[in-house]
């Protein structure tokens, strides 16, 4: 690394937040401009508080070449502004980006189009397949991108990787403190690692704030598949909002609290998306074709030919094809999913292929 890139590193990874980072950069225009400085003004100490001694203490040249090769031996990149790789994404949505990124995977992922999908820890069934079914699908245009709590967030990585898609896991400790699961190994030249947080860092209640909002700065657009009404990935949605990011909720269940959140982001102005294609469509992609209805076979074949000649009601529909209330919700949920027919005001349900 050019001395430069090492002052970069030095800055991102001595404990100050990006924004204190950000504003010193502001004030002494380059990064080795302020390890110069440290140890000789008092007003650099007046800025960065607690972190001074510690700040200080690294401005060593010696200690930064060592730091960099443990890094280097682990197989992990530290990503600067000045970077091949650094992501233009950041730098245009954020006022305030990381000045260092470590980075462990393909990098390559960071150049090509990608898509956020965050939710609840506390997922439910029907969170957990939405996650799975549209990241796949998903998956053929964006990399996904998410965090790696068990929940919504890992069945999204899980479910772009099983299709032979991309996915980047944005960590909230440094890379020794995650085990990486077995998932994302079994597909490593298609994942990316990638947090702003040095080696030794544990993860705590405060970093996952700034993580989240680098979820999104990673991304073009940020879906929330399902959120309780004080789930995280609300901040992840916020911070989609103040970055200008297209942003997108899952409706769910007015009976369920886990929904609450994101049915309170759509009463707040996020975009509706109930299929894959509402995503694709708003982000400038034309959707695939979809089936025709004379591919269509079994119970599915006879859903569409009672609906060929307009909307019909659920009780109607499940009457005609002999099945329990049950039965027949899970059948046009799915259809519903696979976007072959909508559900409309007052439980009636539309054909949407031809």
């Amino acid at each position: 690394m050019t001395d430069e890139r090492k002052a970069y590193y030095w800055l991102g990874s001595s404990g100050l937040s990006a924004k204190k980072a950000g504003m010193l950069l502001e004030i002494y225009g380059s990064p080795s401009e302020i390890m110069s400085a440290a140890g000789r003004e008092e007003k650099l100490r007046e800025f960065c508080g607690n972190a001074y001694d510690a700040l200080v203490a690294r401005a060593d040249e010696e200690l930064l070449t060592r730091e960099l090769r443990e890094i280097k031996s682990k197989g992990i990149r530290v990503i600067v502004p000045c970077s091949e790789f650094y992501p233009e994404r950041l730098s245009r949505s954020m006022e305030y980006p990381p000045v260092a990124l470590f980075a462990k995977g393909n990098c390559e992922l960071l150049t090509r189009p990608s898509l956020a999908m965050v939710g609840s820890r506390a997922s439910t069934d029907y969170g957990r397949r939405v996650a799975t079914e549209w990241a796949a699908e998903l998956s053929e245009k964006f990399t996904i991108v998410s965090g790696h709590a068990t929940g919504i967030d890992t069945y999204a990585l899980g479910g772009a990787l099983s299709s032979g898609g991309s996915a980047i896991s944005v960590l909230a400790c440094g890379h020794d403190k995650f085990d990486v699961p077995a998932f994302m190994k079994n597909s490593s030249d298609r994942v990316l690692l990638i947090g702003e947080y040095p080696l030794g860092r544990a993860s705590n209640k405060f970093v996952y704030h700034e993580r989240n909002r680098l979820i999104s700065g990673l991304s073009d657009g940020v879906v929330i598949v399902e959120a309780g009404e004080k789930s995280g990935a609300l901040i992840t949605a916020r911070a989609a909002a103040e970055q200008g990011k297209p942003l997108f909720a899952v409706p769910g269940s007015v009976f369920s609290t886990r929904c609450a959140g994101t049915n309170a982001l759509l009463r707040g102005g996020a975009t509706a998306a109930c299929s894959p294609s509402d995503i694709l469509e708003d982000m400038g992609y034309e959707t695939r074709l979809k089936e025709s209805v004379t591919e269509l076979t079994g119970s599915r074949a006879k859903v569409a030919e009672l609906l060929r000649d307009g909307d019909a009601h659920f009780d109607d529909i499940a009457e005609k094809l002999g099945m329990s209330a049950g039965e027949a919700a899970e059948l046009l949920g799915e259809m519903e999913l696979e976007g072959l027919i909508e559900r409309k005001m007052m439980n009636r349900y539309s054909l949407l292929v031809r």
